[in-house]
């Protein structure tokens, strides 16, 4: 009757049912009726009765449970809809969603539901109704995070907590796992088998076409996948990775942690919108990884001890530069694993952070709230670091901040991508800052490659031509025979190796250029020099190039003359296409190099003709 009174007489409700009860009401009395007179109002709007949240929930016995397996809480937040019961005989869950939702999140719930191999029922509730109770859901789960369980690895520990829960190889192979479950995990598994490094799941017009990136080298590994699994396969990977599946515009990044076979596993997550659909990268970041030693990373002593040399250093700028993949952020955190000892205070700003380290601290950027490289070093110096590692320098405050760290008294260790050890300095130049300042405070710098070792259990012995060797400037002279070692590449469909699948490859192995900054370096840094010059002076006090390291492992019997020539001979420019017409070739007195018999310059070491 108050309802009715408010409709016709125009009364308020508080008003109409004190008049009718002779007595004041209760806040909480008119909390409800307020509730009930909206429940109404919608139920004439929509044409259909509304559930009561609280008798709904009240009768369900374990909410946190069908959160996690059916909708994460943080999806139930966003979407505003909650799973209440589940029928396993017909495999449906009832989901409570509030009134007034449009249809784009309907159907978003209903994927989701649907890749846990079940169909949604929904029931319309009232929205104030439904935010009470999960928000009663979130401070629950947030009061069982106050007290986490102990874990043996660092890093979030209520992460690795749900990580450690979750094993891919029990996952996989439980039998009610739904098929876009199942896919996912089959090719996580299948990735961490094969020790890929990255994993591309791109859609195409008519399938979807699954790669891992192996010792480098892309391999189609699911091809034939139809074009209907797409949205399921890539939603399932946003999932994981707690991504917004109603976002499928714009570029988003996430990650994954999960357990395999004892060890913890993390995949960086990359979606970016396609054609066909939505590509996901995965980038596999192995915490077994940042235990090498940079004994286990160099083969060469003389450039190990170089780059040591430079981590014991008590103030300074080490620069790592190289192309994306090529390892720089491994050799950075071996090299942090060495000065990492109670009494040194490190600190290292990342985007994101790959490697977890116990004993430092570490920062992750986010531009979204502001949070960039610039502003993290500005409150690291607050923080009275001796050790300060920076994911990446990019721009010119940056840069200017790193090298402020290094002046005043801290070992700063960061990366910059360019070809080669002597253009990185140039390149902080073309940043706009200035060359004494580099000079004062640039300890070296590191250049980087991978390449693929070849496997030792089928690897070919052969001896190379001359025209081989001319190709990367080698010669031999008539009394030395070479012996060289070819991948033995398997035919296609055959079985071949079981060491390397016919691959002929196995692993890869680092190659390194070391460019210390002496006081005569650091005097040509000053002035201003060239990359050219600069590259002269490094080679004529000892450096030894991209180039000249890849031919050691050959020599060594470790890769391949055709993976050096893949990797590292694009760095060499025009000196390859001069080489290669050649008539006749004289060995440079510096390097070994073959030269034509004209020649007034070597162009690995720039060693000039005797007069």
């Amino acid at each position: 009757m108050a309802f009715h009174r408010c409709r016709n007489g125009g009364d308020s409700l508080v008003p109409a049912l004190e008049a009718l009860a002779g007595r004041s009401v209760s806040t909480h009395q008119q909390v409800r009726s307020l509730q009930e007179l909206q429940r109404l109002e919608q139920q004439l709007l929509y044409g259909c009765r509304l559930a009561n949240v609280q008798q709904v929930v009240s009768q369900t016995d374990d909410l946190p449970g069908l959160c996690r397996q059916f909708l994460p809480l943080e999806q139930c937040n966003r979407l505003l809809c909650l799973p209440v019961q589940w029928q396993e005989s017909c495999r449906q869950v009832t989901v409570l969603l509030a009134a007034g939702r449009d249809d784009k999140r309907r159907q978003d719930v209903e994927i989701m539901v649907r890749q846990q191999g079940a169909v949604a029922v929904f029931q319309l509730v009232l929205e104030a109704e439904l935010q009470e109770v999960l928000a009663r859901l979130q401070l629950q789960d947030q009061t069982m995070d106050i007290h986490p369980l102990p874990s043996s690895e660092p890093g979030d520990t209520d992460e690795q907590n749900r990580a450690e829960a979750t094993d891919l190889a029990v996952t996989g192979a439980a039998a009610d796992t739904s098929p876009a479950v199942a896919m996912a995990d089959k090719i996580l598994m299948q990735a961490l088998s094969q020790g890929a490094s990255d994993i591309h799941v791109e859609p195409q017009e008519d399938e979807l076409v699954v790669r891992l990136r192996q010792d480098g080298v892309l391999q189609k590994t699911y091809s034939g996948l139809p074009k209907q699994v797409i949205p399921a396969v890539t939603s399932r990977f946003k999932i994981m990775a707690d991504l917004d599946i109603a976002e499928r515009r714009l570029p988003q990044d996430g990650r994954i942690r999960r357990r395999f076979h004892g060890r913890t596993v993390d995949f960086r997550v990359s979606s970016l919108p396609s054609r066909y659909g939505e590509k996901i990268c995965l980038r596999l970041l192995d915490h077994s990884t940042v235990q090498l030693g940079l004994d286990q990373l160099i083969t060469n002593e003389v450039v190990r001890t170089s780059i040591q040399e430079m981590g014991t250093r008590p103030h300074g700028m080490v620069l790592v530069t190289g192309p994306t993949g090529s390892g720089k952020s491994t050799t950075l955190y071996a090299l942090l694993s060495l000065m990492n000892q109670p009494g040194v205070n490190i600190s290292t700003v990342e985007d994101p952070v790959e490697y977890t380290l116990s004993g430092i601290t570490q920062t992750q950027v986010n531009r979204e709230k502001g949070l960039d490289f610039a502003m993290v070093l500005r409150a690291f110096m607050r923080q009275d670091p001796d050790v300060l590692l920076v994911g990446e320098t990019r721009d010119r405050e940056t840069a200017k901040i790193a090298i402020e760290a290094a002046l005043t008294g801290h070992l700063v260790l960061t990366t910059l991508h360019c070809n080669d050890a002597p253009s990185a300095i140039v390149r902080l130049q073309e940043m706009g800052v200035e060359p004494f300042l580099v000079a004062a405070s640039l300890l070296g710098v590191v250049s980087q490659r991978l390449l693929r070792r070849v496997c030792p259990a089928c690897a070919v012995a052969y001896c190379p031509r001359p025209e081989d060797l001319a190709r990367v400037g080698l010669l031999t002279s008539g009394d030395t025979e070479l012996r060289f070692y070819r991948a033995c590449v398997g035919t296609p469909g055959a079985l071949g190796c079981n060491q390397c699948g016919g691959s002929g490859y196995r692993g890869r192995v680092g190659v390194y250029e070391v460019l210390p900054v002496g006081e005569e370096i650091a005097a040509a840094v000053a002035r201003g020099v060239t990359t050219d010059q600069l590259r002269r002076m490094a080679v004529a006090a000892g450096m030894t190039t991209l180039l000249g390291y890849g031919l050691e492992l050959v020599l060594q019997g470790i890769t391949s003359l055709e993976e050096v020539e893949r990797v590292l001979l694009t760095d060499v420019g025009l000196a390859t296409e001069r080489r290669a017409r050649a008539l006749s070739f004289l060995s440079c007195p510096q390097c070994g190099a073959g030269l034509r018999d004209q020649w007034l310059e070597c162009p690995y070491c720039l060693q000039q003709r005797p007069t």
